[in-house]
């Protein structure tokens, strides 16, 4: 059981009344997995690899920033050996600081076409790990993915009861990634979207089979005290890059059912939209009220979304990436304010869209929660 505290206690409340729109004032929601050690003495390679330094300098960052602009939650928290979780869900390789890339340069998705011919038939046949175990062995050291499941069950306990000591709910305590997304990996991009349009029967009967197998894991996986949330990915699924034919199909029916699967458990989908989502943000109504965050990344109008959606969800962002890097604090805040004027502040957590970069100017991260203390 974990052992709260009244700061955590009083954020947690903020968290869940903004969910609810029921909250009087923005939620500021840190959110930068890579940052921290460009602002601390360890290398990004070692952050990501030695998980008792990384998780300290992370939460050691937020403690900085929140003593000068208090943060109320955490987005994602320390992505402690990622390698093997971005393999796991995309099928592919992952090119990594320290050991094919310079120690302080990010990670990097290596995308080849590793799902053949005869493959996606293969899984409806006999299921996703036919196909699954046979292309990690090819894209990661297995004892990589052995090494992540044994840090997880080992220390997931110990790594919220330190976010909860510090007095910070973290959102994310995991991820779905929809069938259409694993697919779209392994295969390729553009080989994926080919097989989108050529033979969208059978890629839709092969997510059959893998959805149910996901809907399987969620239904029989323990729940812990400290679970809040966890993200549904939307990358290459996006409405600004896929017809709504397959939109339709392929990709919502598969988030919507998720979704709902995770509710059933007592978790709030926080549906990470990369992209535009604007054509389908209709969509969104189908899913039951205030049960769930959408959260973009500055190419989602928030606005139209806000418009379309009203309080049926909450909404998580909307700083966009590009501006942390290039802008000044007065530009984000400027950035920041209009956007509260228009949306206004029921259901919103202000946070970087989709991720901050590890470049992120400090004082531009801590503009965010300033802010956010204005509203």
């Amino acid at each position: 059981m974990m052992k709260t505290n009244p700061i955590y206690d009083e954020r947690l409340k903020k968290v869940q009344a903004c969910i609810n729109h029921e909250n009087e004032h923005v939620v500021g929601c840190y959110m930068g997995q890579g940052v921290p050690p460009t602002y601390s003495d360890i290398s990004l390679a070692k952050y990501i690899s030695d998980t008792d330094a990384g998780l300290k300098c992370f939460i050691d960052f937020v403690n900085r920033m929140n003593a000068i602009a208090p943060v109320d939650c955490i987005n994602f928290g320390y992505p402690g050996l990622i390698r093997a979780s971005l393999s796991m869900m995309w099928w592919s390789s992952v090119k990594m600081p320290g050991e094919e890339l310079d120690e302080n340069e990010i990670w990097q998705v290596d995308e080849k076409k590793m799902i053949q011919d005869g493959d996606y038939e293969l899984i409806i046949k006999e299921g996703s790990a036919a196909v699954r175990d046979r292309i990690l062995p090819q894209v990661i050291d297995m004892k990589k993915i052995e090494q992540f499941f044994a840090y997880h069950a080992k220390d997931d306990d110990m790594t919220f009861q330190k976010y909860t000591d510090a007095g910070y709910p973290v959102l994310t305590s995991g991820v779905s990634c929809p069938p259409f997304e694993t697919l779209c990996g392994g295969r390729s991009m553009s080989a994926f979207f080919m097989d989108c349009y050529r033979k969208p029967d059978l890629i839709k009967e092969a997510q059959d089979v893998m959805l149910e197998e996901q809907l399987k894991m969620i239904a029989s996986r323990p729940v812990s005290d400290y679970v809040i949330g966890e993200w549904i990915g939307g990358w290459r699924g996006a409405s600004g890059l896929v017809s709504p034919k397959i939109w339709d199909n392929l990709v919502w029916p598969y988030m919507h059912k998720i979704a709902l699967a995770l509710i059933d458990r007592g978790i709030t989908p926080i549906l990470h939209l990369d992209q535009n989502w604007n054509r389908d943000l209709e969509r969104f109504l189908e899913l039951p009220a205030k049960k769930c965050i959408i959260n973009t990344d500055g190419m989602t109008d928030l606005r139209i979304a806000r418009k379309v959606l009203g309080d049926h969800v909450a909404f998580m962002g909307d700083v966009p990436s590009q501006m942390l890097v290039v802008s000044t604090p007065d530009e984000v805040k400027d950035y920041v304010r209009r956007l509260l004027d228009d949306i206004g502040v029921k259901g919103v957590f202000l946070a970087a869209g989709c991720d901050a970069p590890t470049k992120s100017k400090f004082e531009n991260l801590i503009a965010i929660h300033e802010v956010a203390q204005e509203y």
